[in-house]
């Protein structure tokens, strides 16, 4: 007998916040494979103990299996299907529902025993170059989920004057937010390889990002962890290492584009190389051309700056 699970979708952060079912499958004693659904998800393998392999989603052959192997596609029930994540009908029958809440009722209609409750962190080597450093994650797949660089710049300064090393995390030559951060002086890390990025983030003081993977393998390796959301924050997760700053709701034109497209509907995936496979996320931009008009820029750098306070104060009281 053999399990094979599939992600909630295609993303990294798909892929790590399904982690406690792929830990808890792991834990049942038998083969447990990861089928990946896009090349966002493939590095992390060696670094999941007792994982038995990994196979693409496009090479998986669902006839193969046999009577006692077993195939669990967190796409294919109905609290992924039925609606679009966030939209009214879903709050309506939701209500409060974010994504944790999802995963716990996929994996208990599933047999999962999966623990949301105490996340397990994946093994990592320690870094020095981010030892007691803030790390920055300023980039997304999405530009709609970003924050402005003058707020990260104007952030840096602040918690610089505070005493803290800031370091920035992403690739400059793929997102616009990141390469202003790097042009403007702060100190960057590349992290070439999925590993690197962990080991990075896994070693840092506390960890500031928008709606990434990158953020989600923060939560998942308890580093205090400031989150910088959308309205639409149903990827929040309430840990007690994690704060949540969410902006201001959407100009309505860009909640008509959010909601134009049905990903939900979407089950599985036949195509696997990048440029191939658009993320949803890339899929529309903010209809204001101005960053000063964008929802994400209503966020104040003395609201983050005071949420990284916090939690470094926290983190210090439990040393």
């Amino acid at each position: 007998m053999a399990i094979y699970l599939a992600p909630i979708s295609t993303g990294l952060g798909d892929l790590i916040v399904s982690l406690p079912a792929i830990q808890a499958l792991i834990q049942s004693g038998q083969p447990t494979y990861l089928i990946s659904r896009t090349p966002m998800q493939e590095g992390l393998e060696t670094r999941i103990p007792g994982l038995a392999g990994i196979i693409r989603e496009t090479d998986f052959d669902l006839d193969s299996l046999s009577k006692e192997d077993v195939y669990f596609n967190l796409r294919n029930h109905p609290l992924q299907t039925d609606f679009v994540w966030g939209s009214n009908e879903f709050q309506q029958l939701y209500p409060g529902f974010k994504i944790t809440d999802v995963l716990k009722g996929i994996c208990a209609d599933y047999g999962i025993a999966a623990n949301y409750e105490q996340l397990v962190p994946l093994p990592f080597n320690n870094r020095k170059e981010t030892a007691g450093a803030i790390v920055f994650v300023p980039g997304s797949a999405g530009i709609v989920k970003c924050w402005p660089s003058y707020h990260w710049i104007e952030l840096a300064g602040r918690l610089s004057q505070s005493g803290h090393k800031i370091v920035v995390v992403g690739q400059p030559d793929r997102s616009p937010i990141v390469k202003d951060c790097v042009d403007a002086g702060l100190p960057h890390i590349s992290t070439p390889k999925i590993e690197d990025a962990l080991d990075v983030l896994s070693s840092a003081l506390c960890v500031i990002a928008g709606d990434t993977g990158l953020m989600h393998m923060a939560v998942h390796q308890n580093v205090p962890t400031v989150a910088l959301f959308r309205y639409n924050d149903m990827f929040k997760r309430d840990y007690e290492h994690v704060r949540t700053i969410t902006a201001p709701l959407c100009h309505q034109a860009c909640i008509d584009l959010e909601f134009s497209a049905v990903p939900n509907k979407v089950i599985s995936f036949d195509s696997f190389a990048e440029n191939e496979q658009k993320v949803y996320w890339e899929t529309w931009e903010c209809t204001k051309e101005s960053w000063r008009e964008r929802c994400m820029s209503m966020i104040s750098p003395e609201a983050v700056a005071q949420a990284v306070s916090d939690l470094v104060a926290l983190s210090a009281g439990k040393r």
